[in-house]
């Protein structure tokens, strides 16, 4: 079949190294610093850390190899992805489907996800004014209260964060992501690397470790399970359409299987290091883990007001926080720009305004979710809650699933073998996980969180 080059991705990164970063500033996210302390904290502390970090390695770095060879078959980006490497396989037009599927995942996950790294941007802003010193439990709930209940707030700090971004996405990749994260991520590991050490200093390092690291299996049930794939796909991107964008841009030289590992070590470091940076202190005011996200807004502020230099902790840990939030949703938005720059000639300004413009759009519903429409629920939980259990629950399992189907079972295996490139080494085990383990594994989990 001939098969249409003209929507292919044209540019590449500059270095292997730019490359790896954007990966590695994509998938290291909120998901890392926000949610994983308090996913950890309610299922079990370290049994849960190693039920994480077995998805990871069986399921996650798997799907992030067969992802990014994918994108550098096809050469498109997540939203046509699918579509185009079926025509060239001469496969049903069907799976294109798959590809728009991702999108919209990625594209609800923007909408609530920059609401709330827009709220870890404003902490930053209150440590630097001095408003955590002295803070009691309950000043820290009426703290956050004074910006969950405000979507004048809200919306403000939503609306900075999508206009920022536009900003970067109006540019070419090695001008816009790459640049931006080649500056961002070093700051983000020195940053993560000072708190590690400060909450040693100032915590209950021994308390924190023994968390993280002594497993309780006893706490291990069906929901500790899927809540550990699910952190796995959400931490990593895998199903996001990360790196099928990105691996569109991907020169031939480069190494897949040693990127992804790469990403999924410093991904899974950077979780851990996370939890290593907050437990300790924790663990050393005598406060509960297991108190949700309220960990992070909450919990975390009353610390920092104890200490003599919690203004300057506190800024550093909600700055982190936001650079994390910043560079994963410059990951997830890339692709619906180049889908628009690509196949509809839109110059990248153009494209950003109007997919930043709709994610604000539709983020309002998060925004009032807390406010305005709080009495609006579905199945107990709020608009926002709603949005993430969709995403976690049932997009990113689905999306994994559909894609090692996909991989292992649509595509020509020789194809995906010389997609992977010849150099690589194992590929005919890492085939072999992908068409059966990962496949078998998700659906066992995706389906007994329903029976």
């Amino acid at each position: 079949m001939q098969v249409s080059t003209k929507h292919e991705m044209t540019s590449h990164w500059k270095s292997r190294t730019g490359f790896l970063l954007a990966a590695v500033g994509g998938a290291i996210g909120l998901g890392n610093i926000w949610r994983f302390p308090f996913e950890a904290g309610q299922n079990g502390g370290a049994a849960f850390v190693i039920i994480y970090v077995g998805f990871v390695i069986i399921i996650g770095f798997p799907l992030l190899a067969a992802e990014t060879m994918l994108g550098r078959y096809g050469k498109q980006g997540a939203v046509t992805n699918f579509g185009h490497v079926a025509r060239m396989e001469d496969k049903s037009q069907n799976w294109k489907y798959v590809g728009w599927f991702i999108a919209s995942s990625s594209f609800i996950l923007c909408s609530y996800y920059s609401v709330i790294a827009g709220t870890t941007g404003a902490y930053a802003i209150e440590a630097i004014m001095g408003s955590f010193k002295g803070i009691t439990p309950d000043g820290a709930v009426e703290l956050y209260a004074s910006y969950s209940g405000s979507p004048l707030k809200l919306t403000f700090w939503h609306g900075f964060f999508m206009a920022v971004c536009a900003l970067i996405l109006s540019k070419e990749l090695n001008n816009g992501i790459e640049k931006m994260t080649s500056i961002a991520m070093p700051i983000f590991f020195c940053l993560l690397l000072a708190l590690i050490i400060m909450a040693a200093v100032i915590g209950d390092f021994g308390a924190g470790a023994s968390f993280l690291f002594a497993p309780d299996f006893s706490k291990v049930n069906a929901g500790v399970v899927v809540s550990a794939l699910g952190q796995a796909f959400f931490s990593i991107g895998v199903a996001l359409g990360i790196m099928l964008t990105f691996g569109a841009y991907l020169p031939q030289e480069t190494s897949i299987v040693k990127s992804a590992f790469i990403i999924c070590i410093a991904d899974t470091c950077v979780a851990v290091f996370a939890g290593l940076a907050i437990f300790p202190i924790v663990f050393g005011f005598g406060m509960e883990p297991n108190v949700g996200s309220a960990l992070v807004f909450n919990t975390m502020t009353v610390a920092f007001g104890q200490l003599e230099y919690g203004a300057l902790v506190g800024t550093a840990f909600f700055t982190l926080l936001a650079i994390a939030g910043f560079t994963t949703l410059l990951a997830l938005m890339e692709q619906m720009v180049s889908y628009l720059n690509k196949f509809y000639d839109m110059k990248r300004s153009k494209a950003a305004s109007i997919v930043t413009g709709s994610i604000f759009s539709l983020g309002m519903v998060s925004v009032f979710s807390t406010n305005i429409l709080a009495d609006v629920t579905i199945s107990g939980m709020n608009l926002l809650d709603s949005f993430d259990w969709w995403i976690n629950k049932v997009g990113l399992p689905l999306g994994g699933l559909l894609t090692a189907v996909f991989v292992g079972w649509v595509i020509n295996k020789q194809n995906v073998l010389d997609a992977f490139g010849a150099n690589e080494k194992h590929l005919e085990l890492l085939y072999t996980v992908i068409k059966y383990l990962c496949p078998l594994a998700i659906a066992i989990v995706f389906v007994s969180q329903f029976t």
